[in-house]
C-alpha cells in the first residue's frame, strides 16, 4: 500500500471536476462521502474477508478519508497550523475509534499509516506554500 503524492494543481483540478465549484454543494458532498466511508469501515467485518483483505480494506478507507481531509477539509493554510472543517474531520476522527474497536491491532496500524500519510501531505503542502 503506497501513499500517493499529488501535485497541488492536479489535486485542485481533480477536486473541482469531482465535486464541482459551488463551495456549499462541494462541502456537502465531501461530508456525505466521509460519513459513507465511516459506515463502510464499520461494515467490513461483516464481509468475512481474509485477514489480509480485511486489513487492506480498512487501510484503503482510512486513507481515502485522510485524503478528503487534506484535499477538501483545510479551510485556511495561512495560519500556524492549517484550519480544518470540523464536519469533514469529524468522521475521520471517529474512524480512528471504530478502526481500533472493530479491527484491533490491524485497525490501529491502518490508522497510524493513514494518519502519517495525512501529516506528510499536509507538511508537504505547507512547505510548498512557503516557497
Amino acid at each position: 500500500m503506497n501513499t500517493q503524492n499529488v501535485n497541488v494543481k492536479t489535486a485542485t483540478k481533480e477536486s473541482s471536476e469531482r465535486w464541482g465549484t459551488d463551495l456549499k454543494a462541494r462541502l456537502a458532498c465531501v461530508i456525505a462521502e466521509q460519513r459513507a466511508y465511516l459506515l463502510e469501515l464499520c461494515q467490513i467485518w461483516n464481509l468475512q474477508l481474509s485477514e489480509n483483505d480485511e486489513a487492506e480494506e480498512v487501510c484503503n478507507i482510512l486513507c481515502a478519508m485522510s485524503k478528503n481531509v487534506w484535499n477538501e477539509g483545510v479551510t485556511d493554510w495561512h495560519t500556524d497550523k492549517p484550519l480544518l472543517s470540523f464536519h469533514i474531520a469529524q468522521p475521520w476522527l471517529q474512524a480512528k475509534a471504530q478502526a481500533v474497536r472493530l479491527y484491533g491491532e490491524t485497525g490501529k496500524a491502518a490508522w497510524a499509516y493513514a494518519n502519517k500519510s495525512l501529516k506528510d501531505c499536509m507538511a508537504f503542502e505547507r512547505a510548498m506554500l512557503t516557497q
